[in-house]
């Protein structure tokens, strides 16, 4: 018999160490790390110490991603509830960036509205272009490139190494938010950009019960 015949045979039996279980101690295996000879219980024992191993280091790890989505969370219910409050644009404005710089820490932070609703210098006309790279993501991007025109809404950009663009999108594309970081590392390509789909949402929401 070949070995793996002789493993699907002990698989679909496993009553055959009931019928014979001297093996359990007769059989004699190497250690997985010493080499030397050890009962099969007693690698049984080790494997399965291994896998409590890997699954007490998952559980970790989920328990960590669990606890940073929970702080996530609150930071966007911040956001959500200033929002809520806000009775005009400019109020609704100061608070998105007020919670994005002491919530998230993201002092870098520009909004641009295709509508002009206003004198502030969130309102003021951008390019077809700019608009066209906004509403064709499919979801917001990070990384260290921008769009040139969209780069020199934020004046010297000399120190600035990563970008985060998101569309401003519910039913339609009102605007785009983009933020920047010192850090090459806080935008980067491969990240998760759900919770920035979210506010990029949050914020469309906002901006459109105010918009005349």
């Amino acid at each position: 018999m070949k070995s793996d015949e002789i493993a699907r045979y002990l698989a679909t039996h496993p009553e055959f160490f009931d019928e014979y279980p001297h093996l359990l101690t007769d059989i004699r295996v190497s250690h997985p790390f010493e080499g030397r000879a050890i009962p099969i219980a007693e690698r049984q024992i080790l494997n399965l110490r291994d896998k409590i191993v890997l699954l007490e280091t998952k559980l970790a790890e989920l328990i960590r991603f669990g606890e940073e989505n929970d702080v996530i969370s609150q930071k966007m219910q911040h956001i959500a509830v200033a929002m809520m409050a806000a009775r005009d644009l400019p109020t609704l404005i100061h608070a998105l960036y007020l919670n994005l710089r002491e919530d998230f820490a993201i002092p870098h932070a520009v909004l641009r509205v295709w509508q002009s609703a206003g004198d502030e210098i969130e309102f003021t006309p951008c390019s077809d272009e700019v608009k066209a790279w906004v509403e064709n993501m499919p979801h917001p991007q990070c990384g260290a490139y921008l769009h040139p025109e969209a780069l020199t809404w934020f004046g010297d950009t000399g120190h600035l190494r990563s970008y985060a663009a998101i569309p401003l999108k519910n039913d339609q594309v009102v605007g785009v938010l983009l933020l920047a970081s010192e850090d090459a590392q806080r935008f980067y390509p491969q990240m998760g950009t759900l919770y920035l789909q979210r506010l990029g949402e949050l914020i469309a929401a906002g901006l459109q019960r105010l918009l005349p």
